[in-house]
């Protein structure tokens, strides 16, 4: 775990705060754990951190609770019904906070256990809705610790940025065609990751991929991203990857991906340059 602790203290929305106390402490009561995912957990790293904002905010909080069984996601969500300040939403791992000034959606998504040998879950009674926790455990096993509150104490885990990037492409890939916001964020990530805390190893130890590229920061981190993304995962989540940036990227190009990589100035085939280069990290 890495548990460097980023002080984001003062620099949160009160009402994420407000919702992300409640289930922590919840969580902590029932010794469960969690990861911020999705939207929030990027404008934490790339907006509150790094001061790199994204075209577009978040309203929703994403959370990943880890848990051995859908007993134990059971109680996690009978617990936080019975304070009366959250709601159950119109889908299976949502939740509506009823804040002070303002409700805020929840999504808590179950892995760890539950999960079967393909990591997937299977939502309880029915088990026809279906979603994918490929790669969250090594994501959770490297995640940041940030402090978002001083008073009380809110510490919570979230993903690096590679982790997050890989989480995107895992994303968009399940849900295509109905996560085009995941290719905007990854595109939004590949673009920024050289003024992202890597400077000094681009001109460091990666300084191989600098001088391969022409100094051209930002492709040089955009490979940079995928080396960091294959060390981080495991070899089902990366196969998984690979096999989504060979389809995207490769001889066989479906130009799905690209076509959803809009909010940008870039044409196809610049989009398409960066894709590869992605990839070219990503097996390096």
């Amino acid at each position: 775990m890495n548990d460097i602790l980023q002080n984001l203290s003062g620099k949160i929305n009160a009402s994420f705060i407000e919702a992300l106390l409640e289930i922590k402490g919840i969580a902590k009561g029932l010794d469960l754990d969690f990861i911020i995912v999705g939207a929030f957990a990027r404008d934490i790293v790339m907006e509150h951190l790094h001061k790199l904002p994204s075209q577009r905010l978040t309203q929703d909080i994403d959370v990943a609770v880890c848990v051995a069984c859908w007993e134990e996601y059971g109680t996690l969500s009978d617990s936080l019904l019975s304070t009366g300040r959250f709601l159950k939403g119109d889908q299976k791992q949502r939740f509506i906070f009823k804040g002070r000034a303002t409700d805020r959606i929840i999504d808590i998504i179950p892995f760890g256990e539950i999960s079967d040998h393909m990591s997937k879950i299977f939502w309880r009674p029915e088990q026809e809705t279906i979603m994918t926790t490929l790669g969250f455990l090594e994501i959770y096993r490297n995640a940041t610790t940030f402090r978002l509150n001083e008073t009380p104490i809110l510490d919570v885990k979230v993903p690096t940025i590679p982790g997050l990037a890989a989480m995107k492409l895992l994303a968009w890939n399940e849900g295509y065609p109905d996560r085009g916001k995941d290719a905007e964020d990854l595109i939004f990530i590949m673009r920024n990751y050289h003024k992202a805390g890597i400077e000094e190893r681009l001109y460091g130890p990666e300084v191989d991929l600098l001088k391969d590229e022409g100094f051209y920061n930002e492709i040089a981190g955009i490979r940079l991203l995928g080396r960091d993304m294959a060390r981080l995962l495991g070899s089902e989540s990366a196969g998984a990857i690979m096999t989504i940036l060979n389809n995207e990227a490769g001889d066989i190009c479906q130009f799905r991906l690209v076509n959803q990589m809009v909010g940008t100035p870039l044409d196809v085939d610049s989009l398409m340059s960066r894709l590869e280069k992605l990839k070219q990290g990503f097996q390096e």
